[in-house]
Order: structure tokens, then sequence, then C-alpha cells
């Protein structure tokens, strides 16, 4: 019998893709509603917030950028992990699975985000935000069996609807605003490092994505070269347009108001313009759209890269003939994604325990959202550890890029960013339930990684 053809995936990505594939990620849900949930926490000084988050962001993507640059696989975070530390399997396949996490658990969030907005624009009970969230899910995943160039093509036209959206908000905040804040005020209930670091927590899902880029790698172009620009122009980008509106937003609403509202950034520009109210509403539906896409194409492309190179199920690498895509991955990835929406949902409800800090009760939102932000922070303190041992175990593999501001080969970048994830984490990620859905969808990880 003839040998069966090897199917691979096909290489259509450029930079221009590349990177609004990453800006799509990257903006979405944390913008259009996490900005007003973070308020909760930071009040009128969430731009502190904001900035915060970014140092972190910035400095881990450049990490990525020079991983990138010299291992472009779609198994990515794995691959460098395994690369700095060849003794450690085990390490390296939780830090890839983290990362999948992330985009999973993300790709929640957003959905979530979508479904906020959608109950508010058309009056139905909040109530069933899951369960339009679970719809939506699914929907998408569909799409992401159909194709990698269909799923980019519609990540594009939505991220210039998005980013146009939050130029909007910042051109009526600086022009017509009505509101004087005080911009490094936090509410009384906090103390402000406090309140500014839980705001961050809160906020810092917005700044995931760039992390899944590379990603894609198996399917661009000219990766080794692309990759890297891709990563650190979507970042810089998203961290401009997060920063202005964050001191936009509260020009335009009250904190308190930002705080409880279900669709933040539309209710702001009402103020302004009342007109821009429906605008908005459509704007940021179709943000939070583009956002599950982009995790669910990215942690499915992931699944599948570790599961090719053998440290998954196998079967997880099935690629359907005729779309060319990953459908296996891409089925489990919707899966879990449910899953974090079930658990966060429902797990508080039958214990009956109350989540809160400093007076202010966690919504649904700002949990999954954390689980996201906790994944993917976890793995990026091995990730910059693995930038600082490369440099020392492989300093003849050829970078496209490299991480700026070095002694010697030592980078040292990369070890502030470790040091500041590590205080991030201990500051403003205590929260259980976060913990227990990170553990339980690990475990989902180490079964698949022993049925290998």
């Amino acid at each position: 019998m003839p040998e069966k053809e090897h199917v691979s995936l096909k290489r259509a990505l450029g930079l221009g893709y590349t990177t609004f594939f990453g800006i799509g990620l990257i903006l979405g849900a944390g913008i259009y509603v996490l900005v007003g949930r973070a308020a909760a926490f930071a009040g009128d000084a969430i731009w502190i917030s904001v900035l915060f988050a970014t140092l972190i962001a910035i400095m881990t993507g450049l990490s990525y950028a020079e991983l990138a640059s010299m291992y472009p696989f779609a198994s990515s975070t794995h691959r460098y992990v395994e690369e700095a530390f060849p003794k450690y399997k085990l390490l390296a396949f939780v830090a890839g699975w983290l990362i999948i996490f992330e985009g999973i658990s993300g790709a929640a969030t957003a959905g979530i985000g979508f479904s906020r907005y959608f109950v508010a624009l058309l009056g139905w009970d909040p109530h069933l935000i899951p369960w339009i969230t679970i719809v939506l899910i699914v929907l998408l995943s569909i799409l992401n069996w159909y194709g990698i160039e269909e799923s980019a093509l519609l990540t594009l036209i939505f991220t210039f609807v998005e980013a146009g959206g939050l130029i909007l908000i910042i051109l009526l905040g600086f022009l017509f605003g009505p509101e004087k804040p005080n911009y490094f005020s936090v509410p009384s209930g906090f103390d402000p490092l406090m309140g500014i670091m839980l705001g961050a927590a809160v906020f810092y899902f917005a700044f995931t994505g760039f992390e899944l880029q590379p990603t894609l790698s198996e399917e661009t172009k000219d990766p080794k070269r692309i990759m890297p620009k891709a990563i650190i122009l979507a970042l810089l980008a998203c961290s401009a347009l997060y920063l202005l509106v964050s001191l936009a937003v509260v020009r335009l609403l009250p904190w308190t108001k930002l705080a409880e509202s279900h669709a933040p950034l539309a209710d702001a520009a009402k103020i302004a313009w009342g007109e821009s109210y429906y605008l908005l509403m459509g704007i940021a539906l179709f943000s939070t759209t583009n956002t599950v896409l982009g995790f669910l194409v990215s942690s499915s492309r992931l699944m599948y890269g570790l599961a090719e190179e053998g440290i998954l199920y196998r079967n997880l690498a099935r690629i359907d003939p005729r779309r060319r895509t990953p459908y296996v991955s891409v089925i489990l990835s919707g899966l879990i994604s449910i899953l974090v929406v079930l658990i966060t949902l429902y797990f508080p409800m039958v214990t009956g325990w109350k989540l809160m800090v400093g007076g202010v009760e966690y919504k649904l939102i700002d949990l999954v959202g954390k689980t996201s932000s906790l994944a993917c922070l976890l793995a990026f303190i091995i990730v910059n550890i693995a930038v600082i041992v490369l440099r020392f175990t492989k300093p003849d593999v050829e970078r496209a890029f490299r991480v700026p501001l070095s002694i010697g080969r030592f980078p040292i970048m990369p070890l502030i960013a470790a040091g500041l994830t590590v205080l991030f984490i201990i500051t403003s990620f205590l929260d259980w339930i976060i913990w227990i859905t990170t553990l339980i969808v690990v475990l989902i990880g180490l079964i698949l990684y022993i049925a290998k």
C-alpha cells in the first residue's frame, strides 16, 4: 500500500494578518468590558493599573519575540521551555498547557463580555449571560473548524471596527467629557497600592493574546522575521489605545457607574453623544466576538502543535483533509472553554461561598478573566527565565530579534519581568475559585499528556 500523504497546515499569513490577528486577540473584551470592572477597584486611577499591566506585557512580549525568532513552531511556549530545560519535559508541558488554558479561558471571558453587551442592548435578563456565551463559543468553534484564511479575514475586519470604537471613546472623552476626574484617586475601601494592583489584575486580561500569536508560526510565510515584528507592533498599538481610553473614559462617566455597567464604553459614549450608544454597542459586539474567535483559533493551534510533536494525545493532531484545520483540537478547545464558564458560575453557587474584596463583590467576568490571566502569568515566569537560560546554553542559535538591554549575554529585561510577575500574582491573584479552575484544567491536560 502507498504511504499515507502527510497533510500540513497552509502557510497563508503575512505581517499584516499576523499583526492584526494579534491586535484582534489583545483588543476586545478586556477594554470593552473589563475597563469598567477594573474601575471598581482602582477608581479614577485606573490608568495607573493599565500602565502597570502594560509594563509586564511589553517586557514579556519582547521575550516572546526573541523566542519566536528562534523557534517558529505552533507549539510555541512549550517548545521554548523545552529548549531551555531539556531535562524537564513536564515543566515544558505545564508551561505550554497553561498558555492553551489561557487562550481557552480567554475565549470564555470574551464570550461573557459579548453577552453582557448583548443583554444590555436587548434588555434581557442578565442571568442569560452564561448561556448566550456558550452558544457563541459553539458557533465560533464551527468557524474555527471551517478555515484559517476565513477566520483571519474576519479577524482583520473586526479589528479595524473595534479599534475605531476605542478611538471614538478617546475623542469623545477628551473633547466633550463633562467629568473632572482625580487621576490619582482610588475607592475609599482600598489601600491605594492594593486598589491599583487589583485593578491591574482584573484588567490584565486585556493584554493577553500576544503570547498566542506564535501559534500561527506554521501558517505564516516567513515566521522567523514576521512573528517578532507582529508581536511588538500589536503590543505597542494596543498599549497606546488602552492608556488613552483609561484616561478618557472616566471623563465621560464616573468610575462608580462604570463599575456597575454591563456596557461601560457604550454608556460612557452616550453621555457625550447620545447617538453613539448603539454604534458603540455594535462595535463592542464585534470586538468581543473577534476576541473569542482569536482565542479559539490560537489555543486549538497550540494544542495541535503539542499533539503533532507527540507531547499530547495524538488524535488532537488530526487534520480535516478538506478544510486543513485541526478539527479535534478545535472541538476540545470549545468544550473546555464552556467548562470554564460552568465551573466559575456554579461552584460558588453550590458551596455558598461569597467572593468579595474590599467590600466589592466579584462578577463572573472578573473571575473568568483573572483565571485566564493567572494561567498566562504563571507561564510567563517560566518563559522569561527561558530567555535568560538560552542566552547561555544556546548562544549560537540564530536570533532574528533580541531582547534589548543586556550585560554581556545576560538579558536584564526578562529578569525584571519575571520578578514583577511573581509580585503581581502573590498580591492580586489570591481568589480560591481561579486556582481551583486552573487546577482542574491542568489535571485534564495531564491526562492528555499521559495518554499520548
